[in-house]
């Protein structure tokens, strides 16, 4: 039969292959989402680490007994969500929307190759025989194909007794998709999961492959598999984010871990300490057109301050087209930032600092920008840029709010503090990597 993997919707196996580690499907998955029977885990990894012809010790030789016939699922493997598949499956590119209207896109052009007639279906009782003429449109075959796929579809194969001729016929158009050595397993993973329960559970079953000593249960094979797949493909490597700064470079990540932890991984952000390179608006705008001069085939997005300066340089990458996989974008807006302590050459007042002084220290909650007077630390207006017609401004103690909020971070990260409503601006910001990482639906 072969040493196999299964991947179940629920308690349906939708996929499986054999003889073969699944490198692209499980770039889907993360380390946190790994399951495990312990003792059965720990016992096949030390029975495959016996070299060939050395005696099994005893307590070792119960491993060695496979039974077919025996319940092996829910041994070793990944178990997440629907939703959380669904995010990460567009964060790599493939959106269910797009993989399905492809599909119907290939099947009309099929029929016209082949002088059928378009929005027929030939509806057949068996191979070989004439088929009935049945009025479908492409997009109709494709949708009833694939429901009729999930439908016959057991938590140990496949059963078509139940599907009516017409959806046997259906899934019959998609046959090439389920072939093993067809395209991307991903791109009929993001149609098949279109309009599921996003709260049903997708597991992959790697039971067979542990106990064939395909992988060891330790090894992090999601981040394996992305590493493998990542000189192939611009879809599976990470998200690269380039920041303003270093301060921004730390604390964005770690954020990103608490508030999206099931995405956080996709993201891979510019470490502007570790590279030495020079940060600032300047360098932004530098960096993404370097990047796209270079062909960096990966996903690139610029994080810009809410600020005159970072409203600057936006306007300075729109003059310049940037590859359709870029992006770049300001830090979001804040409704505390309309209405902000200041001070100036006429000294204290109340302005709108919104899109004039918001740097990454606004972004953790106004707790964090309580000096010790319990007062917020004002922004202090310091040059005029002509360009922009508008000031720009800057916390008076930087330093102090970034302690601070170094500390919440620390606190979140230990299990100490609840992610309550200080967290909201991150999240914010979450949300929009999510959505400029993902493809353009057209």
């Amino acid at each position: 039969m072969g040493d196999r993997w299964h991947l179940l919707l629920g308690e349906r196996q939708i996929l499986f292959g054999k003889n073969e580690f699944p490198s692209r499907l499980m770039t889907v998955f993360q380390e946190e989402d790994k399951y495990m029977q312990d003792d059965w885990a720990q016992g096949i990894d030390r029975l495959n680490r016996i070299p060939s012809g050395q005696e099994v010790p005893p307590e070792l030789q119960v491993f060695e007994q496979w039974d077919d016939e025996k319940e092996t699922l829910d041994r070793f493997g990944y178990r997440t969500s629907v939703a959380t598949v669904l995010v990460r499956l567009k964060l790599m590119g493939f959106t269910p929307e797009a993989s399905r209207r492809s599909m119907a896109e290939i099947h009309r052009s099929t029929l016209k190759e082949y002088g059928a007639a378009e929005d027929t279906l030939l509806v057949s009782p068996a191979r070989g025989v004439q088929g009935e003429p049945h009025q479908m449109s492409s997009e109709q075959v494709v949708d009833t194909g694939l429901a009729a796929h999930i439908k016959a579809c057991t938590r140990h194969g496949f059963d078509d007794e139940h599907l009516d001729l017409v959806e046997i016929n259906c899934l019959k158009e998609l046959d090439y998709y389920f072939e093993q050595d067809s395209d991307d397993p991903r791109f009929l993973l993001a149609a098949l999961l279109q309009g599921q329960d996003p709260q049903n559970t997708l597991t992959m079953d790697l039971s067979d492959l542990l106990a064939a000593d395909y992988c060891s249960s330790l090894e992090d094979l999601s981040a394996q598999a992305i590493r493998e797949l990542s000189f192939l493909t611009a879809n599976t490597g990470p998200v690269i984010v380039i920041t303003e700064g270093k301060f921004d470079a730390q604390v964005i990540p770690r954020a990103l871990r608490l508030v999206r932890p099931e995405i956080a991984g996709y993201f891979k952000f510019w470490e502007i300490e570790a590279t030495k390179a020079a940060g600032g608006t300047d360098q932004v705008v530098k960096n993404m057109r370097s990047f796209a001069a270079a062909g960096v085939m990966n996903r690139v997005i610029g994080i810009l301050d809410d600020d005159t300066a970072g409203r600057q340089a936006e306007k300075q990458l729109a003059s310049t087209p940037l590859p359709d996989h870029y992006a770049v974008c300001r830090l979001p807006a804040l409704d505390y930032a309309h209405a902000y302590p200041t001070q100036g050459p006429s000294g204290a007042s109340i302005d709108d600092v919104a899109g004039r002084a918001c740097s990454v220290e606004f972004y953790f909650g106004k707790n964090c920008l309580l000096g010790t007077d319990g007062k917020l630390v004002p922004v202090r207006w310091k040059s005029y840029n002509d360009s922009m017609s508008d000031y720009q401004g800057e916390l008076a103690n930087k330093p102090y709010v970034q302690e601070r909020i170094k500390e919440m971070l620390r606190a979140a990260e230990a299990g100490e503090t609840t992610l309550g409503s200080d967290w909201e601006p991150m999240r914010l910001l979450a949300e929009r990597l999510v959505d400029l990482a993902q493809p353009d639906p057209e």
